[in-house]
């Protein structure tokens, strides 16, 4: 997990995934966006750090140079500096903060990966806007990060993995096949609250996002500030609003417990 001024997320995040896993690795550079600007920082590290750890479970690595890790950007670094802190895992659960694993999901698919055994998976998600309320729809088959990988492959941009190199050998040994990226079944999804939040978030978001270059510089005032629930085709890519095609509304209590049992700002879900 990476901490990037996502203070309202980060207990939701950890909290949902804390009693399926065997330790939880974060990286952050605290007081640098992953272009490596200054910024002011919030209180990620310190809400982190308040959240109950009965099992020892939560590591930490902050730093500010990442050059002498792996991978060819800072979030990719960030990414092995992370696997780096538990090296003996079998897999590593890949989890950004705004994303939220309901636990009866998280179990499903652990299984899933212990049958099936590849290199790497990815997992479908139902995306939010504007607060928890606000479904995306979004066509098929939608966002789809990668969830699990397996030990000893690293990442060489953001989620994009490095599939040479002395793992994809070991993945021969240990499978008989090379190594291969794959989907979890499509009724296994992971809660994604990438654009819920207040103006002050979303800004935050579209200037330090890893790919805040591709992103329409209009889109805050054009999109944003003129929200209202009957919205389409509103995606922040510029010839991509297709992406997001509309909304649903979602009821507070039609969503899954690891959401809705947790304090968010004012204004986030709807109580």
């Amino acid at each position: 997990m990476l901490l990037f001024k996502e203070q309202a997320f980060i207990e939701a995040s950890v909290r949902a995934i804390y009693p399926q896993v065997d330790s939880i690795c974060c990286a952050t550079a605290r007081d640098r966006n992953y272009a490596g600007q200054p910024l002011e920082p919030d209180r990620s590290i310190e809400t982190l750090l308040e959240i109950p750890d009965p099992d020892n479970k939560i590591r930490l690595v902050v730093r500010r140079d990442w050059s002498d890790v792996p991978g060819d950007e800072s979030e990719a670094r960030m990414r092995n500096a992370a696997m780096m802190l538990d090296p003996k895992a079998d897999y590593y659960l890949i989890v950004d903060t705004d994303e939220i694993w309901e636990g009866k999901v998280l179990r499903e698919a652990w299984d899933y990966v212990q049958k099936t055994r590849w290199a790497g998976y990815r997992v479908s998600s139902h995306a939010y806007f504007r607060k928890w309320n606000y479904r995306i729809v979004e066509p098929e088959p939608g966002y789809r990060p990668l969830a699990f990988l397996r030990r000893g492959f690293q990442f060489l941009q953001q989620r994009q993995v490095e599939w040479h190199g002395p793992a994809r050998w070991r993945e021969y040994f240990r499978t008989g096949r090379k190594p291969k990226m794959v989907c979890l079944p499509t009724h296994l999804r992971m809660q994604h609250g990438s654009c819920v939040g207040n103006d002050e978030r979303i800004l935050t978001k579209l200037r330090n996002y890893g790919h805040a270059d591709l992103i329409d510089p209009t889109w805050f005032d054009r999109v944003w500030k003129n929200f209202h629930p009957g919205i389409r085709n509103f995606h922040y890519y510029p010839g991509a609003g297709h992406l997001y095609e509309s909304l649903v509304a979602i009821a507070t209590a039609d969503l899954p417990d690891e959401v809705k049992r947790c304090s968010w700002p004012e204004g986030w879900i709807e109580r």
